[in-house]
């Protein structure tokens, strides 16, 4: 299975807990800064790893927030999962997996029209982990790719506790999540690699789908106006490892569907409406 790395960021209150919980789950310091359990080492960074405020990315230190590529070479990581906090308006409990990227212009960290590589059969086996018995009322699901970092060659992915300040305090959900990530890590289940197009934020279809598949990258619905031919080819491209099939929503647009089958066929991906 090889080498993977767990980092978090110690200005987010989710990032504390599960750096207090991976402590005491016997990481232990190998160095300053690095901490380790057998194959799986801890990577715990001072400031966020998505910068907090829109278009206000850090010009340094570059990459941001730390080379995880040389950190990744130097330690023989094959990726990493940052266990973080996720946000939104409506603040309802939630536990969630996503690969990252910005489709158009980079508004929480990373670079304009970049996709993160993603690994999605360690994305699949985290989130899979995640769906045993989550605590009374988390919802688990997929989210649509968003956000930093996207520049790492190393493959990277979010699984997160949200989506406020209460849920973020929850130990139970934080040590729930820990569990997740190393039971989904520790996994060697394989199923087809997949890319998906289409449905709300939340992925209802391909969360249900993941069963099933690993999907990578996914753009829903709102991102297609930014999509091109060499977007696609970056989600493609950067979800590791061959994808079988690309999966498109049936309740989007004829147009959109004919543009996606296209674009689709002169990457020579096959594609299907679901």
């Amino acid at each position: 299975m090889g080498k993977m790395g767990i980092t978090l960021s110690i200005a987010d209150p989710v990032g504390v807990n599960v750096f207090e919980i991976l402590k005491k789950r016997c990481f232990a310091e190998i160095r300053v800064g690095i901490y380790a359990r057998g194959d799986t080492f801890l990577v715990p960074v001072p400031r966020f790893i998505v910068p907090e405020e829109e278009y206000k990315t850090p010009t340094k230190p570059n990459p941001y927030p730390l080379d995880y590529d040389a950190l990744a070479g130097e330690l023989g990581v094959d990726y990493f999962v940052v266990a973080s906090r996720h946000w939104s308006k409506s603040g309802q409990p939630s536990l969630t997996a996503h690969a990252t990227g910005n489709f158009g212009k980079a508004i929480f960290g990373g670079h304009n029209r970049e996709l993160q590589t993603v690994p999605p059969n360690a994305l699949r086996n985290v989130y899979m982990a995640l769906l045993r018995n989550p605590p009374q009322g988390y919802p688990v699901s997929l989210e649509a790719t968003h956000h930093s970092p996207t520049q790492f060659r190393v493959p990277m992915f979010f699984a997160e506790v949200g989506s406020g300040p209460e849920q973020w305090a929850d130990l139970h959900a934080c040590e729930y999540l820990v569990d997740a990530i190393l039971d989904g890590v520790a996994s060697a289940e394989a199923a087809p690699a997949a890319i998906g197009f289409g449905g709300g934020h939340y992925c209802p279809k391909f969360s249900i789908m993941e069963r099933e598949h690993a999907f990578g990258h996914i753009a829903a619905k709102y991102a297609l106006p930014e999509l091109t031919d060499e977007m696609i080819a970056q989600m493609v491209a950067k979800t590791a490892g061959d994808i079988e099939k690309a999966y498109i929503e049936s309740g989007l647009k004829g147009s959109d569907k004919r543009m996606l089958e296209a674009a689709l066929d002169r990457l020579g991906v096959e594609s299907e409406i679901v």
